[in-house]
């Protein structure tokens, strides 16, 4: 279960996404105990809110967990919008498919099974984009910004969430799942959007960090 401080508790009561139908995909990760793998009601809120401020029609996501995300962006495209969503496990991937099939707002979503690295090959004809939001294996941070900087299109934005890796680009020690190399690609993604001379850019000091860049070039 997601545990919350009271800033966070404030946050996601005022400004999260009281929607039932993304409700009910949070219950399913409340059921399975995997909330904490998820972006928050008010993170998704700092997406919609982005996405309709710049006008993003074309989205990819790179990890689809049980939708949550990606059923809240597909909620701010227009309707002529359309966001991929990669998931490798194929159990989530199952769960969040049915979840879309639901909901009005699924119908803008194209969910793809297997290694995001894979898929990303197999859509890039289908770019350029507007937004790739990335928030998958953090080890894959770095070949993942690859991939975008090449199909995001000029003045188009990259965003990454958990990029304060709990501590671990500041090199303070965690029990979460990052080690050397999930350190390693999270401190060069970092490093690489901070470039002033290739992006606008900054991170949104969020519970985990979300880093916000538009592509310059």
């Amino acid at each position: 279960m997601r545990i919350e401080t009271n800033q966070q508790k404030y946050l996601n009561e005022v400004f999260g996404l009281h929607d039932p139908e993304l409700q009910e995909v949070r219950a399913e990760l409340d059921k399975q105990e995997l909330s904490f793998m998820s972006i928050s009601g008010h993170e998704a809120r700092i997406l919609q809110f982005f996405i309709r401020m710049s006008g993003v029609k074309k989205i990819v996501e790179v990890g689809t967990l049980f939708g949550y995300s990606a059923l809240a962006m597909a909620k701010a495209l227009p309707a002529d919008g359309v966001l991929y969503t990669l998931e490798k496990n194929p159990a989530n991937f199952d769960i969040a498919r049915n979840m879309f099939t639901k909901h009005k707002d699924g119908r803008k979503i194209r969910p793809l099974c297997g290694d995001g690295a894979d898929l990303l090959a197999t859509i890039g004809k289908e770019g350029p984009f507007d937004l790739v939001f990335i928030d998958a294996d953090k080890g894959g941070y770095a070949k993942y910004l690859d991939w975008a900087e090449e199909n995001v299109r000029a003045g188009g934005f990259i965003v990454g969430d958990n990029t304060f890796l709990w501590g671990g680009v500041w090199d303070e020690p965690t029990d979460r799942d990052a080690g050397p190399r999930q350190i390693a690609a999270m401190k060069e993604f970092n490093r690489r959007l901070a470039d002033s001379e290739r992006y606008n850019s900054t991170l949104i000091p969020t519970k985990e960090g979300m880093t916000f860049a538009q592509k310059k070039f």
